[in-house]
């Protein structure tokens, strides 16, 4: 570990920072698309994509377990029938796009990661189910670099604790007992940044020089996992 940086924990978020999950298909996330096009076979629902982002993703990422009771409102649906079918076929989706090639490391990761692991304790903190990111870092062979790693539950309820709220990044300090000023966050979303700013902790926004900050201000600004070692 580098006894000259006061940094001594990195938190790295997954998808969209070493994890390519948008796939290969024609779209980005086809795979996720096509999965929640299966959930919604299930109970007799045809939506397009523009129908999906507008009445599903839309209100999931802005407004959580609210935004998806009132989708399952609008197309009479059991919401926690509903929502354990969707997260089941997404995580198994997901798992097979990256068993078959479609989901791989962003370019650089691996290195990158090693080359931290020698100088911070190292956690993963995303937003992508539990099962998602065990398999990932399984799959990829990364555990070895990490000290612990979360995702979050299947259950509704716990929607609330995604990013920007820093549940989950707080969770990681107390059980390595690390300070704050001791910690920094890597994440390619502005939430995950905000996320840090609401726990007090320095952060790095990933493709930040080319993308929208949206107010939040993060510690260092970088195009891609491969520049990290420039900031740390």
């Amino acid at each position: 570990m580098d006894k000259g940086n006061k940094h001594k924990l990195v938190l790295l978020d997954m998808d969209g920072t070493f994890l390519d999950s948008r796939g290969g298909g024609r779209i980005a996330h086809e795979w996720a698309y096509e999965a929640f096009k299966r959930t919604l076979d299930h109970y007799g629902v045809a939506l397009s994509i523009d129908d999906i982002d507008r009445y599903f993703l839309a209100p999931l990422h802005s407004r959580g377990e609210a935004g998806v009771r009132n989708f399952c409102t609008k197309f009479k649906l059991n919401c926690e029938e509903f929502w354990a079918r969707r997260e089941k076929d997404v995580i198994e989706a997901k798992i097979e796009a990256m068993q078959q090639g479609g989901i791989m490391l962003c370019k650089h990761s691996e290195a990158v990661i090693n080359y931290l692991s020698s100088r911070y304790y190292l956690a993963v903190v995303s937003d992508s189910q539990q099962e998602c990111v065990d398999f990932a870092l399984s799959h990829f062979n990364l555990k070895r670099y990490f000290r612990v790693w979360y995702g979050r539950k299947s259950d509704l309820e716990s929607l609330a604790n995604r990013k920007p709220n820093p549940y989950y990044i707080n969770k990681i300090l107390s059980e390595l007992n690390m300070r704050r000023d001791e910690a920094i966050l890597v994440d390619d979303s502005p939430v995950g940044i905000l996320a840090a700013e609401r726990e007090g902790i320095d952060s790095v926004l990933i493709g930040g020089k080319n993308k929208a900050t949206n107010g939040c201000e993060p510690t260092f600004l970088v195009n891609n996992i491969g520049e990290l070692m420039q900031v740390l």
